[in-house]
């Protein structure tokens, strides 16, 4: 992934095939809940490979279980699973496929693409934190980026209304991805 300024190409990712580390790598998101609370949570189980081309054009191909979620409390958690809205046993990870063109000047680096969550597909914009930063002095490196999704665009539409207007759970969940990347092996083996 590269972006461009007035002068120079800057690299956020160098060109080759890297690995999401699983271990050092989060997936988040928060949701409000009855108009004043949110409530946050992480998806473990995180896997993806991301490939940079020598233009710095990435491609990107994820996902992350299911059935990892963790809000902090069991009950919800489990009824989370449950076929009413994930549906695990049916659906049990939730996928991303995409791509991350060279930017100009004045852009802030983006991810477009596609959020496939129980069967159902939405585009999915992602901003990005730039440039890359190492994640250990190996090479690795942390990319960082942010989003916002629609349950309804992926048909979950568990919810209630408020006699007062609004839903139990908000239609729009904020995402971040605090990833790590690590060198893989490219097609030709470096």
């Amino acid at each position: 992934m590269t972006t461009l300024n007035a002068t120079e190409t800057v690299t956020l990712v160098p060109p080759g095939t890297w690995e999401v580390d699983p271990v050092r790598s989060r997936v988040g998101f928060a949701v409000r809940h009855l108009k004043v609370a949110k409530v946050r949570g992480r998806l473990h189980g995180v896997s993806g490979v991301l490939r940079c081309d020598g233009d710095g054009v990435a491609s990107i191909e994820g996902s992350v279980e299911v059935a990892g979620i963790d809000t902090g409390d069991h009950r919800r958690d489990s009824r989370l699973c449950g076929e009413d809205f994930f549906d695990v046993a049916r659906h049990p990870r939730i996928a991303i496929a995409a791509v991350s063109p060279p930017v100009g000047p004045a852009d802030t680096p983006r991810v477009y693409g596609t959020m496939t969550v129980r069967g159902n597909s939405q585009p999915l914009e992602l901003r990005l934190d730039a440039p890359a930063a190492p994640a250990e002095e190996d090479g690795d490196l942390r990319i960082r980026a942010e989003g916002v999704v629609s349950l309804r665009g992926f048909g979950l539409e568990w919810n209630s209304a408020f006699a007062a207007g609004g839903l139990v759970i908000d239609d729009r969940v904020a995402l971040w991805f605090d990833i790590v990347l690590t060198q893989g092996a490219g097609p030709d083996g470096r």
